[in-house]
């Protein structure tokens, strides 16, 4: 009997060492190797977000050695290897960047949210491969199932997931050719009380791209106003795309 609880135990323990923990615990500033590197800096808040090189913030979590950084809609993977991270995908394929001293704020108050975040945000990676958009085109069955998967994870707290939530919802509203081309959505629907819902909730996540968004849909609908007001909260929360927005808006 002794051998047979001794066996279990060295299974449990062999599935542990083999497991890989997500996490999204990394933390700090990582220049590159080069100084030809189009990605010159990354740094991790120890909570889920990276500013990458100082244009623009993005999220990211670690499985076991492999941290996945979303800089917007496309992915960018890295190895992790002592202090240095060894970029394993496009983009930042071969390239090094190492840790350095430099002080950079930990914004991890709250272990079990942190921890839960990482594990939203892998889950919306197993659903966010090129494989999976390719089955999506292909597939209006895939494509409801991902919306819903989506829906799900948004409700569950990840902000990303919200966000492309939101994307889907206004596709849904005011059609694609009103977001390529807002400038001459002459007629555009009426307001629809989801969509700035879910722009609120985005921004109660403390994500400041809800500013943006929120922007983006009063634009489309004609509201120059109320949209420069979101930008302009946007942007006073580190959003630069809602900067950006501002910008263009001025050159008009």
């Amino acid at each position: 009997m002794k051998k047979f609880y001794y066996l279990l135990l060295l299974i449990s323990l062999s599935n542990l060492a083999g497991g890989q923990v997500i996490d999204n615990n990394i933390q700090g500033y990582y220049q590159a190797k080069s100084d030809s590197n189009m990605y010159s800096f990354f740094e991790f808040d120890g909570n889920g977000k990276v500013n990458i090189t100082g244009i623009g913030t993005g999220d990211y979590f670690t499985k076991g050695d492999s941290l996945i950084v979303y800089p917007d809609k496309s992915i960018f993977k890295f190895k992790i290897k002592n202090k240095t991270l060894v970029g394993a995908s496009n983009w930042v394929e071969n390239e090094t960047w190492i840790r350095k001293d430099t002080i950079v704020a930990n914004n991890r108050k709250n272990e079990a949210l942190s921890k839960k975040k990482a594990a939203l945000l892998h889950e919306y990676y197993k659903i966010s491969s090129e494989k999976m958009a390719i089955e999506m085109m292909m597939d209006d069955t895939a494509a409801k199932a991902k919306k819903e998967k989506i829906s799900q994870l948004c409700n569950e707290g990840l902000s990303k997931a919200c966000m492309d939530y939101f994307g889907i919802l206004l596709i849904e509203d005011q059609g694609m050719d009103a977001l390529l081309n807002p400038e001459k959505n002459t007629k555009p629907k009426k307001l629809n009380p989801e969509i700035v819902s879910l722009g609120n909730k985005i921004i109660s996540q403390e994500e400041p791209e809800g500013y943006t968004l929120l922007g983006t849909y009063y634009y489309i609908l004609g509201q120059k106003e109320k949209a420069v007001e979101q930008w302009n909260k946007g942007a006073d929360k580190g959003s630069q795309k809602s900067a950006m927005a501002l910008i263009q808006i001025e050159m008009e």
